[in-house]
């Protein structure tokens, strides 16, 4: 479902003399890793070394490795801008070949105009098609800028939806390519407006506000849960695009202010088992805004994002429920 040329790293890798490469794939390409590193091998004459760990998206760049190598090849994600790292990062994007254009003639009814488009990475290069077929059909679009975490006009992450807030008072509604709800919904959540998904997985366009209530009633009765609790964990994630100290620091704070136990908690990999041994009543995510909503059924504890810890101690209420999201200026 999805090209991946790798020609450019190739020619990088070979102008920069590397040595040793650590290739890096997400779950959905993994069974290809040893094509891409055949291929980079025969072609650069450098040594690949292939990453087996998740890779969960631009921020989850393996720095542990930088000591043994002398590049990263990351295929699957854009860039994040505003991300600096000890080691040439060299990213590779994989676009997905799956024809839209049956769905986009049917979600023409579905939008109210004028129409904010997104994207997930994964679909970058359907944009302009998109763009284009929308206005063909005679609808207003707009495609927005993102702030330094995005590296492409109206690319939303799973943490970061500022393409669409850019754009939000010039919109009536969204349509988003992607697989899934997760962006959507966030999407939505954070502009309150109407979010139709174009998603190559499935024949027929679907509507967010159709399928978002099984996820807040979910979040509903984490929240719930979390309230009898007076230790909490917060966590820090150790992956250089997830790291951010400050907003750890700052729940801390709200949380001694409101009587609450609070201790700082760095981890890489999330494991139910580790927070399991540490034994508080509840914990605070400030990594991936994803491993809170994602694996909700894995912990026995609850597991919050910022603001639902914030819902939880009263400073904000249920009916201005967002999901996480990570700016330029956190990391």
């Amino acid at each position: 479902m999805f090209d991946v040329d790798l020609a450019g790293a190739i020619s990088e890798l070979k102008r920069i003399k590397a040595r040793v490469v650590a290739l890096q794939v997400p779950e959905g390409l993994k069974r290809r890793a040893y094509q891409y590193a055949e291929d980079i091998e025969k072609n650069s004459g450098a040594e690949v070394v292939v990453v087996a760990e998740p890779c969960f998206g631009a921020c989850d760049v393996p720095s542990s490795l930088f000591d043994m190598v002398d590049a990263v090849v990351h295929i699957g994600h854009s860039p994040i801008p505003s991300l600096r790292f000890g080691k040439p990062v060299i990213f590779v994007s994989a676009h997905s070949k799956v024809p839209m254009g049956d769905q986009l003639k049917k979600s023409v009814d579905m939008l109210k105009e004028p129409v904010g488009v997104l994207s997930t990475t994964p679909h970058l290069t359907e944009l302009d098609g998109v763009v284009e077929g929308l206005e063909s059909l005679g609808l207003k679009v707009r495609l927005g800028e993102g702030d330094g975490r995005i590296s492409h006009a109206g690319e939303v992450l799973g943490c970061n939806y500022s393409s669409a807030n850019s754009v939000s008072k010039e919109v009536n509604s969204y349509l988003l390519i992607g697989s899934g709800t997760f962006h959507a919904l966030g999407v939505h959540l954070a502009t309150g407006k109407k979010v139709v998904v174009l998603d190559p997985h499935l024949e027929d366009p679907v509507e967010i506000d159709l399928v978002k209530d099984k996820i807040l009633r979910q979040r509903h009765a984490v929240i719930e849960r979390a309230q009898r609790a007076r230790t909490f964990g917060i966590i820090i994630g150790e992956k250089v695009g997830q790291r951010r100290i400050r907003r750890a620091r700052e729940l801390r704070k709200l949380l001694r202010w409101k009587r609450r136990d609070a201790v700082l908690i760095m981890m890489d990999k999330f494991d139910p088992e580790k927070l399991k041994s540490l034994g508080f009543d509840a914990y605070v995510s400030t990594a991936c805004p994803r491993i809170a909503i994602d694996d909700v059924m894995m912990y026995d504890k609850p597991l919050l994002t910022p603001q639902e810890l914030e819902i939880v101690l009263g400073v904000r209420s249920w009916e201005n429920y967002v999901f996480d999201q990570m700016t330029e200026d956190e990391m």
